[in-house]
């Protein structure tokens, strides 16, 4: 069988590993290859790929063909025109789209990943400029597709909901973690590290700053645990690690507020803002963390939790969206709007790590179960299901 691959997501646009999408589409681009066993791949490239990823990606399979793009940047018609078109020329069977749209032009069968819908429940929650894909773009992969990918129950459901025509063709598969990343951070955890000064007990919030993530009633309820335990204001910081996002004025109003009612005790700052990560730096990070905070109003997987719990690092997450189903019994769980309930859940992890330490042995065993090669494998039976059809239902 030969599989297209629309890989355009497979780094961000700087040519970094990226996140969200970025990471989601490199993982399992990289698992399926390993696991394609004797079908032939024809991959499309962003222009922003390295040369040492691209080499990484032919090393992964003999039988991938590198489909670079044309010019130095990703433009509507290169990806929803030429790329359909190279596809065609190379004979592909099915397409498998990672990032939740199919190329406008595409016509054969074709699997598509949806991650996320929160946009048509919350459009508050985001940039403005993305009518085309919300209204145009999204729709019509879903009702073209042959398959469609859910990486969750939470988002199945909204997909229904949304989408009726997608119900007899939806399939879940999870996200996975790394796992050998994660065993590798707790052997090489980097206690002298210049960039993250590892001199005290930290918080961690991992992702992208956006108000979907609930960032203000974190720093509220941080707030509150150490107006609850002031003498922590000198052994314990936030740390606020991802790349700063939309919407981000109340955000960092309440992030400076937060930090003058605490500069007597902390000059330097109780919540500290990291920018973005590496890999290496991320797992660095969650090895080291007494606590992964993830609050958000809603997400459609969530896999700062798993990551946390691949190094046995307990989580406190909001109810809200998959993440409870992710977390499973391994995490402690808090309304997004009860910031007593979260400042309470902080003080549990940070004052009392004894009490913790079954969540830690919970989460790892959690984390064990989501691996890339175990959801690559259940996503090339997606593709092979779809290939088979002989008509588009």
């Amino acid at each position: 069988m030969r599989i297209a691959i629309d890989g355009t997501t497979l780094c961000a646009p700087d040519g970094s590993r990226g996140a969200g999408i970025e990471h989601y589409t490199w993982s399992i681009v990289r698992a399926l290859l390993q696991a394609g066993g004797p079908h032939e791949f024809f991959l499309a490239t962003p222009p922003a790929l390295s040369r040492v990823h691209r080499r990484a990606l032919q090393g992964f399979s003999p039988r991938v063909t590198l489909l670079p793009s044309f010019g130095p940047k990703l433009s509507f018609v290169s990806r929803h025109a030429l790329l359909p078109l190279r596809f065609w020329l190379s004979q592909c069977d099915v397409l498998f789209s990672p990032m939740g749209q199919i190329p406008l032009l595409w016509r054969g069968k074709s699997v598509v990943t949806v991650h996320d819908l929160a946009i048509y429940e919350h459009p508050e929650w985001f940039p403005e400029g993305q009518d085309v894909s919300v209204r145009t773009l999204v729709p019509r992969s879903l009702e073209r597709a042959t398959r469609v990918i859910a990486v969750s129950l939470a988002t199945q459901e909204k997909l229904h909901q949304l989408f009726p025509t997608t119900a007899s063709k939806t399939r879940v598969v999870p996200e996975g973690v790394s796992l050998g990343e994660a065993y590798e951070a707790l052997k090489q955890t980097d206690e002298g590290s210049r960039r993250f000064p590892f001199d005290r007990d930290l918080v961690l919030f991992l992702g992208t700053l956006e108000p979907r993530k609930n960032l203000v009633n974190a720093f509220l309820a941080f707030d509150q645990f150490l107006q609850s335990h002031p003498e922590q204001a000198s052994c314990v910081r936030l740390v606020v690690a991802g790349k700063k996002g939309w919407r981000m004025g109340e955000i960092e109003n309440e992030l400076i507020r937060v930090n003058r009612a605490w500069r007597e005790a902390e000059p330097n700052g109780v919540i500290q803002f990291l920018g973005p990560v590496t890999e290496e730096e991320k797992w660095n990070l969650l090895a080291r963390a007494s606590c992964l905070l993830y609050p958000s109003y809603d997400e459609g997987f969530g896999l700062p939790v798993l990551e946390a719990m691949a190094v046995g690092t307990p989580v406190i997450a909001s109810t809200r969206g998959a993440l409870p189903e992710v977390g499973g019994d391994a995490a402690m769980y808090v309304d997004p709007e009860d910031t007593e309930a979260m400042s309470f859940a902080l003080s549990q992890c940070l004052l009392v790590p004894e009490g913790v330490r079954e969540l830690k042995e919970m989460g790892l065993k959690r984390a064990a179960q989501f691996s890339w090669e175990r959801e690559a494998k259940e996503t090339l039976k997606v593709i092979e299901e779809a290939a088979q059809i002989k008509t588009r239902p």
